[in-house]
């Protein structure tokens, strides 16, 4: 995370960091082939898609499997501190603010569907949110990725 943020900008950026996560798994787990372009061939060439698979795996796909890989590490690092983070404030502020930053930012549920499976309002879990981004700041992000949670 950027330290430079204030917590609730932290947050945004690892609801992006999730979503990126699970399509960068995803491509690792089928070997780039939704990122393999299009084969092009000519009228006069013959069709060989086990050469052609084949020369694609060495010439590209290592090189996007360590990029994928190196990006993966990157998110998951991210996501990791916003679970830090997320540990502190049920440590320092208490599990409900602590649950709806996690429905929210970390299961990327929606105010419907958190209303209907724990009964919290949308206004109620922005009320928690707004309170939990304020103490995050107070505390400061440092102390709290230390696990220092008492003022």
């Amino acid at each position: 995370m950027n330290l430079a943020k204030d917590a609730r900008a932290r947050f945004e950026s690892c609801k992006r960091a999730v979503v990126r996560l699970r399509e960068v798994q995803l491509a690792i787990m089928n070997d780039c082939d939704d990122w393999r372009p299009p084969s092009v061939s000519s009228k006069h060439s013959m069709s060989d898609p086990t050469a052609n698979r084949a020369v694609w795996r060495v010439d590209e796909l290592g090189e996007q499997l360590a990029a994928l890989k190196a990006e993966e590490v990157e998110l998951t690092g991210e996501i990791g501190e916003a679970l830090v983070v997320i540990r502190a404030v049920r440590d320092g502020l208490g599990g409900k603010y602590a649950d709806v930053m996690e429905w929210r930012y970390i299961d990327l549920m929606k105010w419907e569907a958190i209303e209907h499976d724990y009964g919290i309002a949308k206004t109620t879990g922005h009320y928690l949110l707004n309170i939990a981004f304020d103490w995050v700041d107070s505390m400061g992000i440092s102390r709290l990725l230390k696990g220092e949670t008492e003022v």
